[in-house]
């Protein structure tokens, strides 16, 4: 379907549950040439004897070190696609068309990262690009902060922002910092900066509760890595930067 070289990655940490759930229906729904990567933050779970039923899949496995790593494992991965994806591992595909919904909406609208938006919207500022994206028969939809469980970006954010920052270990934050970098660096050409689209957010199902934030943490352990992480984007915000090197840690 396209010329483009397109990846997705689905990101997972002890959730064998579920697992197959998620890799079929990225096998069912993706375009038949991307690049598919699983990518295991050191699970200790049966997620390997999931992974070898489907072979479509590079399978990345490193030490535990937080989502934050394991997401850079799958930037690392598909740098050298055009679109890529990158999928916790609660959320199932269900239509066929979710990944060219994305590439359409980045080609027509400029826009070079698209945030999934499920629990919660926000108005349109700009009712003219709602507009404008209608006639592409796409449906823009806004939220208040960009959730982690589906991130779609170009070979752009890559280049221009490089890696999430890895002084966010465990849980939290990480991944809103990146993301915050992604809209100063203007490849979000919208003043609302968290955007989707309808027609491929609808294409998904999340197992379990939908509020994000699971970890599957000891709540005393989860509360201080918070904390921890809320002072190092604290810390970050006064820093002049755009761009951290992609590199394995």
């Amino acid at each position: 379907m396209y010329s483009f070289k397109c990846g997705i990655a689905v990101v997972t940490y002890n959730r064998d549950k579920h697992l197959a759930e998620v890799l079929d229906g990225v096998m069912k729904t993706r375009p038949g040439h991307a690049k598919l990567v699983l990518v295991d933050d050191g699970s200790t779970d049966g997620t390997f004897e999931v992974a070898k039923k489907f072979d479509q899949f590079l399978y990345i496995k490193g030490a535990n070190r937080g989502v934050i790593a394991n997401k850079n494992r799958a930037l690392f991965a598909l740098q050298d696609c055009d679109f890529l994806a990158i999928i916790e591992d609660d959320l199932i595909a269900t239509s066929p068309d979710w990944f060219s919904k994305y590439v359409e909406a980045s080609l027509q609208s400029g826009i070079q990262h698209f945030c999934r938006v499920q629990d919660k919207e926000i108005p349109e500022s700009e009712p003219s690009f709602t507009d404008f994206m209608k006639t592409c028969s796409l449906t823009p939809i806004y939220g208040p902060s960009p959730r982690g469980d589906l991130t779609f970006i170009t070979s752009k954010v890559i280049k221009t922002v490089g890696a999430f920052n890895p002084q966010f270990l465990g849980a939290g934050y990480g991944h809103g910092e990146w993301s915050e970098r992604v809209c100063k660096s203007g490849l979000v050409p919208h003043p609302l900066k968290w955007v989707d689209i309808k027609e491929a957010r609808d294409s998904f199902i999340q197992k379990g509760d939908t509020t994000g934030g699971r970890w599957g943490l000891d709540p005393h352990e989860l509360k201080e890595q918070l904390k921890a992480n809320k002072r190092i984007q604290k810390q970050l915000k006064k820093k002049p930067y755009i761009h951290h090197p992609l590199v394995l840690y």
